[in-house]
């Protein structure tokens, strides 16, 4: 069952999210070495960026487990797969969220990408494409599932009015925003 907050995430950043997909272009940007290495490195840059800004808010948020969260020591893993040695890439620069609330929409957008980073593995599984690198796409496995209901849940419990409700809006829709204008510079 979806709560109030997830039905409105969902139906308010519909556009936004179809947007990010439009023009990511995954899949072109998979096929070469280099241009996944690219894709690779903006992925880390991203939450290397979003989970500085987010930990002061979400640490401590109970049912969170927001450090076992981080998508960051597979994306070095995915890098070091990658033939990409240190430095690390740069960081995105990610204002801090305003609250709680607006924390915990952004990182819906981040959370949400799991379910999407399993959709884009069985079609590069389908079409016998080699997924080097690209681990970070399905950070849960098969429990993926069950990682998006314990995130939805804490979601939920957490935003309880309408104000919480438009403040998580606004970091998912920042969040999206953040995501397009930094993965799609990874050309």
């Amino acid at each position: 069952m979806t709560g109030e907050t997830t039905a409105r995430l969902r139906a308010e950043t519909a556009e936004a999210h179809r947007r990010l997909e439009d023009n990511l272009d995954i899949f072109g940007k998979i096929a070469s070495a280099d241009a996944r290495r690219r894709l690779v490195q903006r992925f880390h840059g991203l939450h290397a960026g979003a989970e500085a800004a987010l930990a002061p808010w979400l640490t401590a948020v109970d049912g969170l487990a927001f450090g076992d969260r981080s998508r960051l020591p597979q994306l070095r893993r995915d890098l070091a797969a990658l033939g990409c040695g240190d430095p690390a890439p740069p960081a995105c620069r990610v204002a801090a969220p305003a609250g709680a609330a607006e924390a915990l929409g952004l990182l819906y957008v981040l959370e949400g990408s799991s379910l999407g980073g399993r959709v884009i593995g069985r079609r590069l599984a389908a079409d016998g494409i080699d997924d080097t690198g690209l681990s970070f796409l399905d950070p849960y496995g098969p429990q993926v599932g069950e990682q998006w209901r314990a995130f939805t849940a804490v979601l939920e419990r957490e935003t309880v009015g309408d104000a919480d409700r438009e403040a998580a809006v606004a970091g998912a829709l920042r969040g999206f925003q953040l995501a397009l204008d930094w993965l799609c510079e990874a050309a």
